[in-house]
């Protein structure tokens, strides 16, 4: 089995091609708890995991995190089975474990992952899953940017959006000069907006799966469905493609915000053919001088993200359990902190 990982940036469309992929009667993608973005810092804590009492609470805690997981599992973990099952006495051997008890519930014949963050462990998987697929999606940073001003699961800030999609597309442009085209497959999200069904069966063709003929009705999905209930940020989960959902940040972003944005990370837009704004001279001449780091990023920040919060609370139907896994993580963080210091 070749386990396929969806990669990039959030806000770039990776719920869209989870379940246009989860629709598919090989492949089981479910909503992606991030178990390597949050317990990756705590692992450490644990202390030496070939002692069997610091795996089982390992195994114990992120098992607790998927529990709490805002887009609920519709499958009950066996902490004893994922311990016993574990390759290794390690983080990833876990997350991987977690994925084969969900692909066996359902009854499919292979598992994806849609967290975007697993960019961050390409070498890791490759150790264990060296035929591993990685998807490759790239949207318009500003776009990205002009998403995540609206959004509650990333930064929110011009500034922070540009620093993370400019490092994750450096990243990404790593693997795919160093990895076979076997393994990785590099697609826009503006194409598979525009001409849909040519991006998605060349996805299949990469991944060795038929294309199905449903796979582009996956809004009329119980998954596709659940997402758009669960929360405003997954709303356009539960509808078919929009086209057209490109280019807002022309109207969203205000000019500074644009400049900003190609300040920063102009090669990045240049490397994969996104239009400047501006002559790329311009914006290459204005990285080169350094931008200047400045109060008012960290209190818009601050501002958006309170904005942002406060109205998902009253439109979101997962932020009990959003609070309830965001506190247990803060709660392993500080305790495992005191109790190996």
């Amino acid at each position: 089995m070749n386990p396929i990982f969806i990669i990039g940036t959030e806000r770039s469309g990776t719920n869209l091609l989870r379940l246009i992929l989860n629709t598919h009667s090989n492949i089981a993608i479910p909503h992606p708890p991030h178990i390597m973005k949050n317990f990756s810092k705590l692992e450490p804590l644990y202390g030496d995991l070939k002692n069997d009492a610091n795996f089982k609470a390992l195994v114990k805690d992120v098992v607790k995190m998927v529990e709490l997981h805002p887009y609920p599992w519709a499958v009950t973990l066996n902490a004893e089975r994922i311990f016993r099952d574990a390759v290794d006495r390690n983080l990833i051997s876990i997350f991987f474990s977690i994925y084969n008890q969900y692909l066996e519930s359902s009854f499919k014949a292979r598992w994806g992952c849609k967290s975007t963050f697993m960019i961050y462990h390409v070498a890791s998987i490759l150790n264990y899953y060296p035929s591993a697929k990685f998807l490759y999606i790239v949207r318009d940073g500003r776009d990205v940017a002009a998403s995540a001003k609206k959004s509650i699961f990333n930064r929110y800030c011009v500034y922070y959006t540009a620093q993370v999609w400019k490092k994750e597309q450096q990243i990404g442009m790593y693997w795919l000069n160093k990895l076979d085209k076997h393994n990785i497959f590099l697609f826009k999200y503006e194409n598979l907006l525009g001409d849909s069904e040519t991006t998605v069966k060349s996805i299949c063709s990469f991944l060795d799966e038929p294309y199905q003929e449903n796979m582009l009705n996956f809004f009329h999905t119980p998954e596709a469905q659940k997402s758009g209930r669960i929360s405003a940020a997954w709303i356009n989960t539960a509808r078919p493609i929009m086209k057209n959902n490109f280019e807002k940040f022309k109207v969203e972003l205000r000019k500074d915000e644009i400049d900003l944005f190609e300040n920063i990370a102009s090669e990045e837009l240049d490397y994969f053919l996104y239009q400047l704004k501006r002559p790329f001279y311009v914006s290459e001449n204005a990285r080169a001088r350094g931008i200047r780091f400045k109060i008012s990023y960290l209190v818009e920040e601050i501002f958006l993200m309170l904005k942002v919060q406060v109205g998902h609370l009253f439109t979101d139907k997962n932020n009990l359990l959003r609070l309830r896994k965001f506190w247990f993580l803060k709660f392993i963080r500080i305790s495992r902190a005191i109790k190996w210091n």
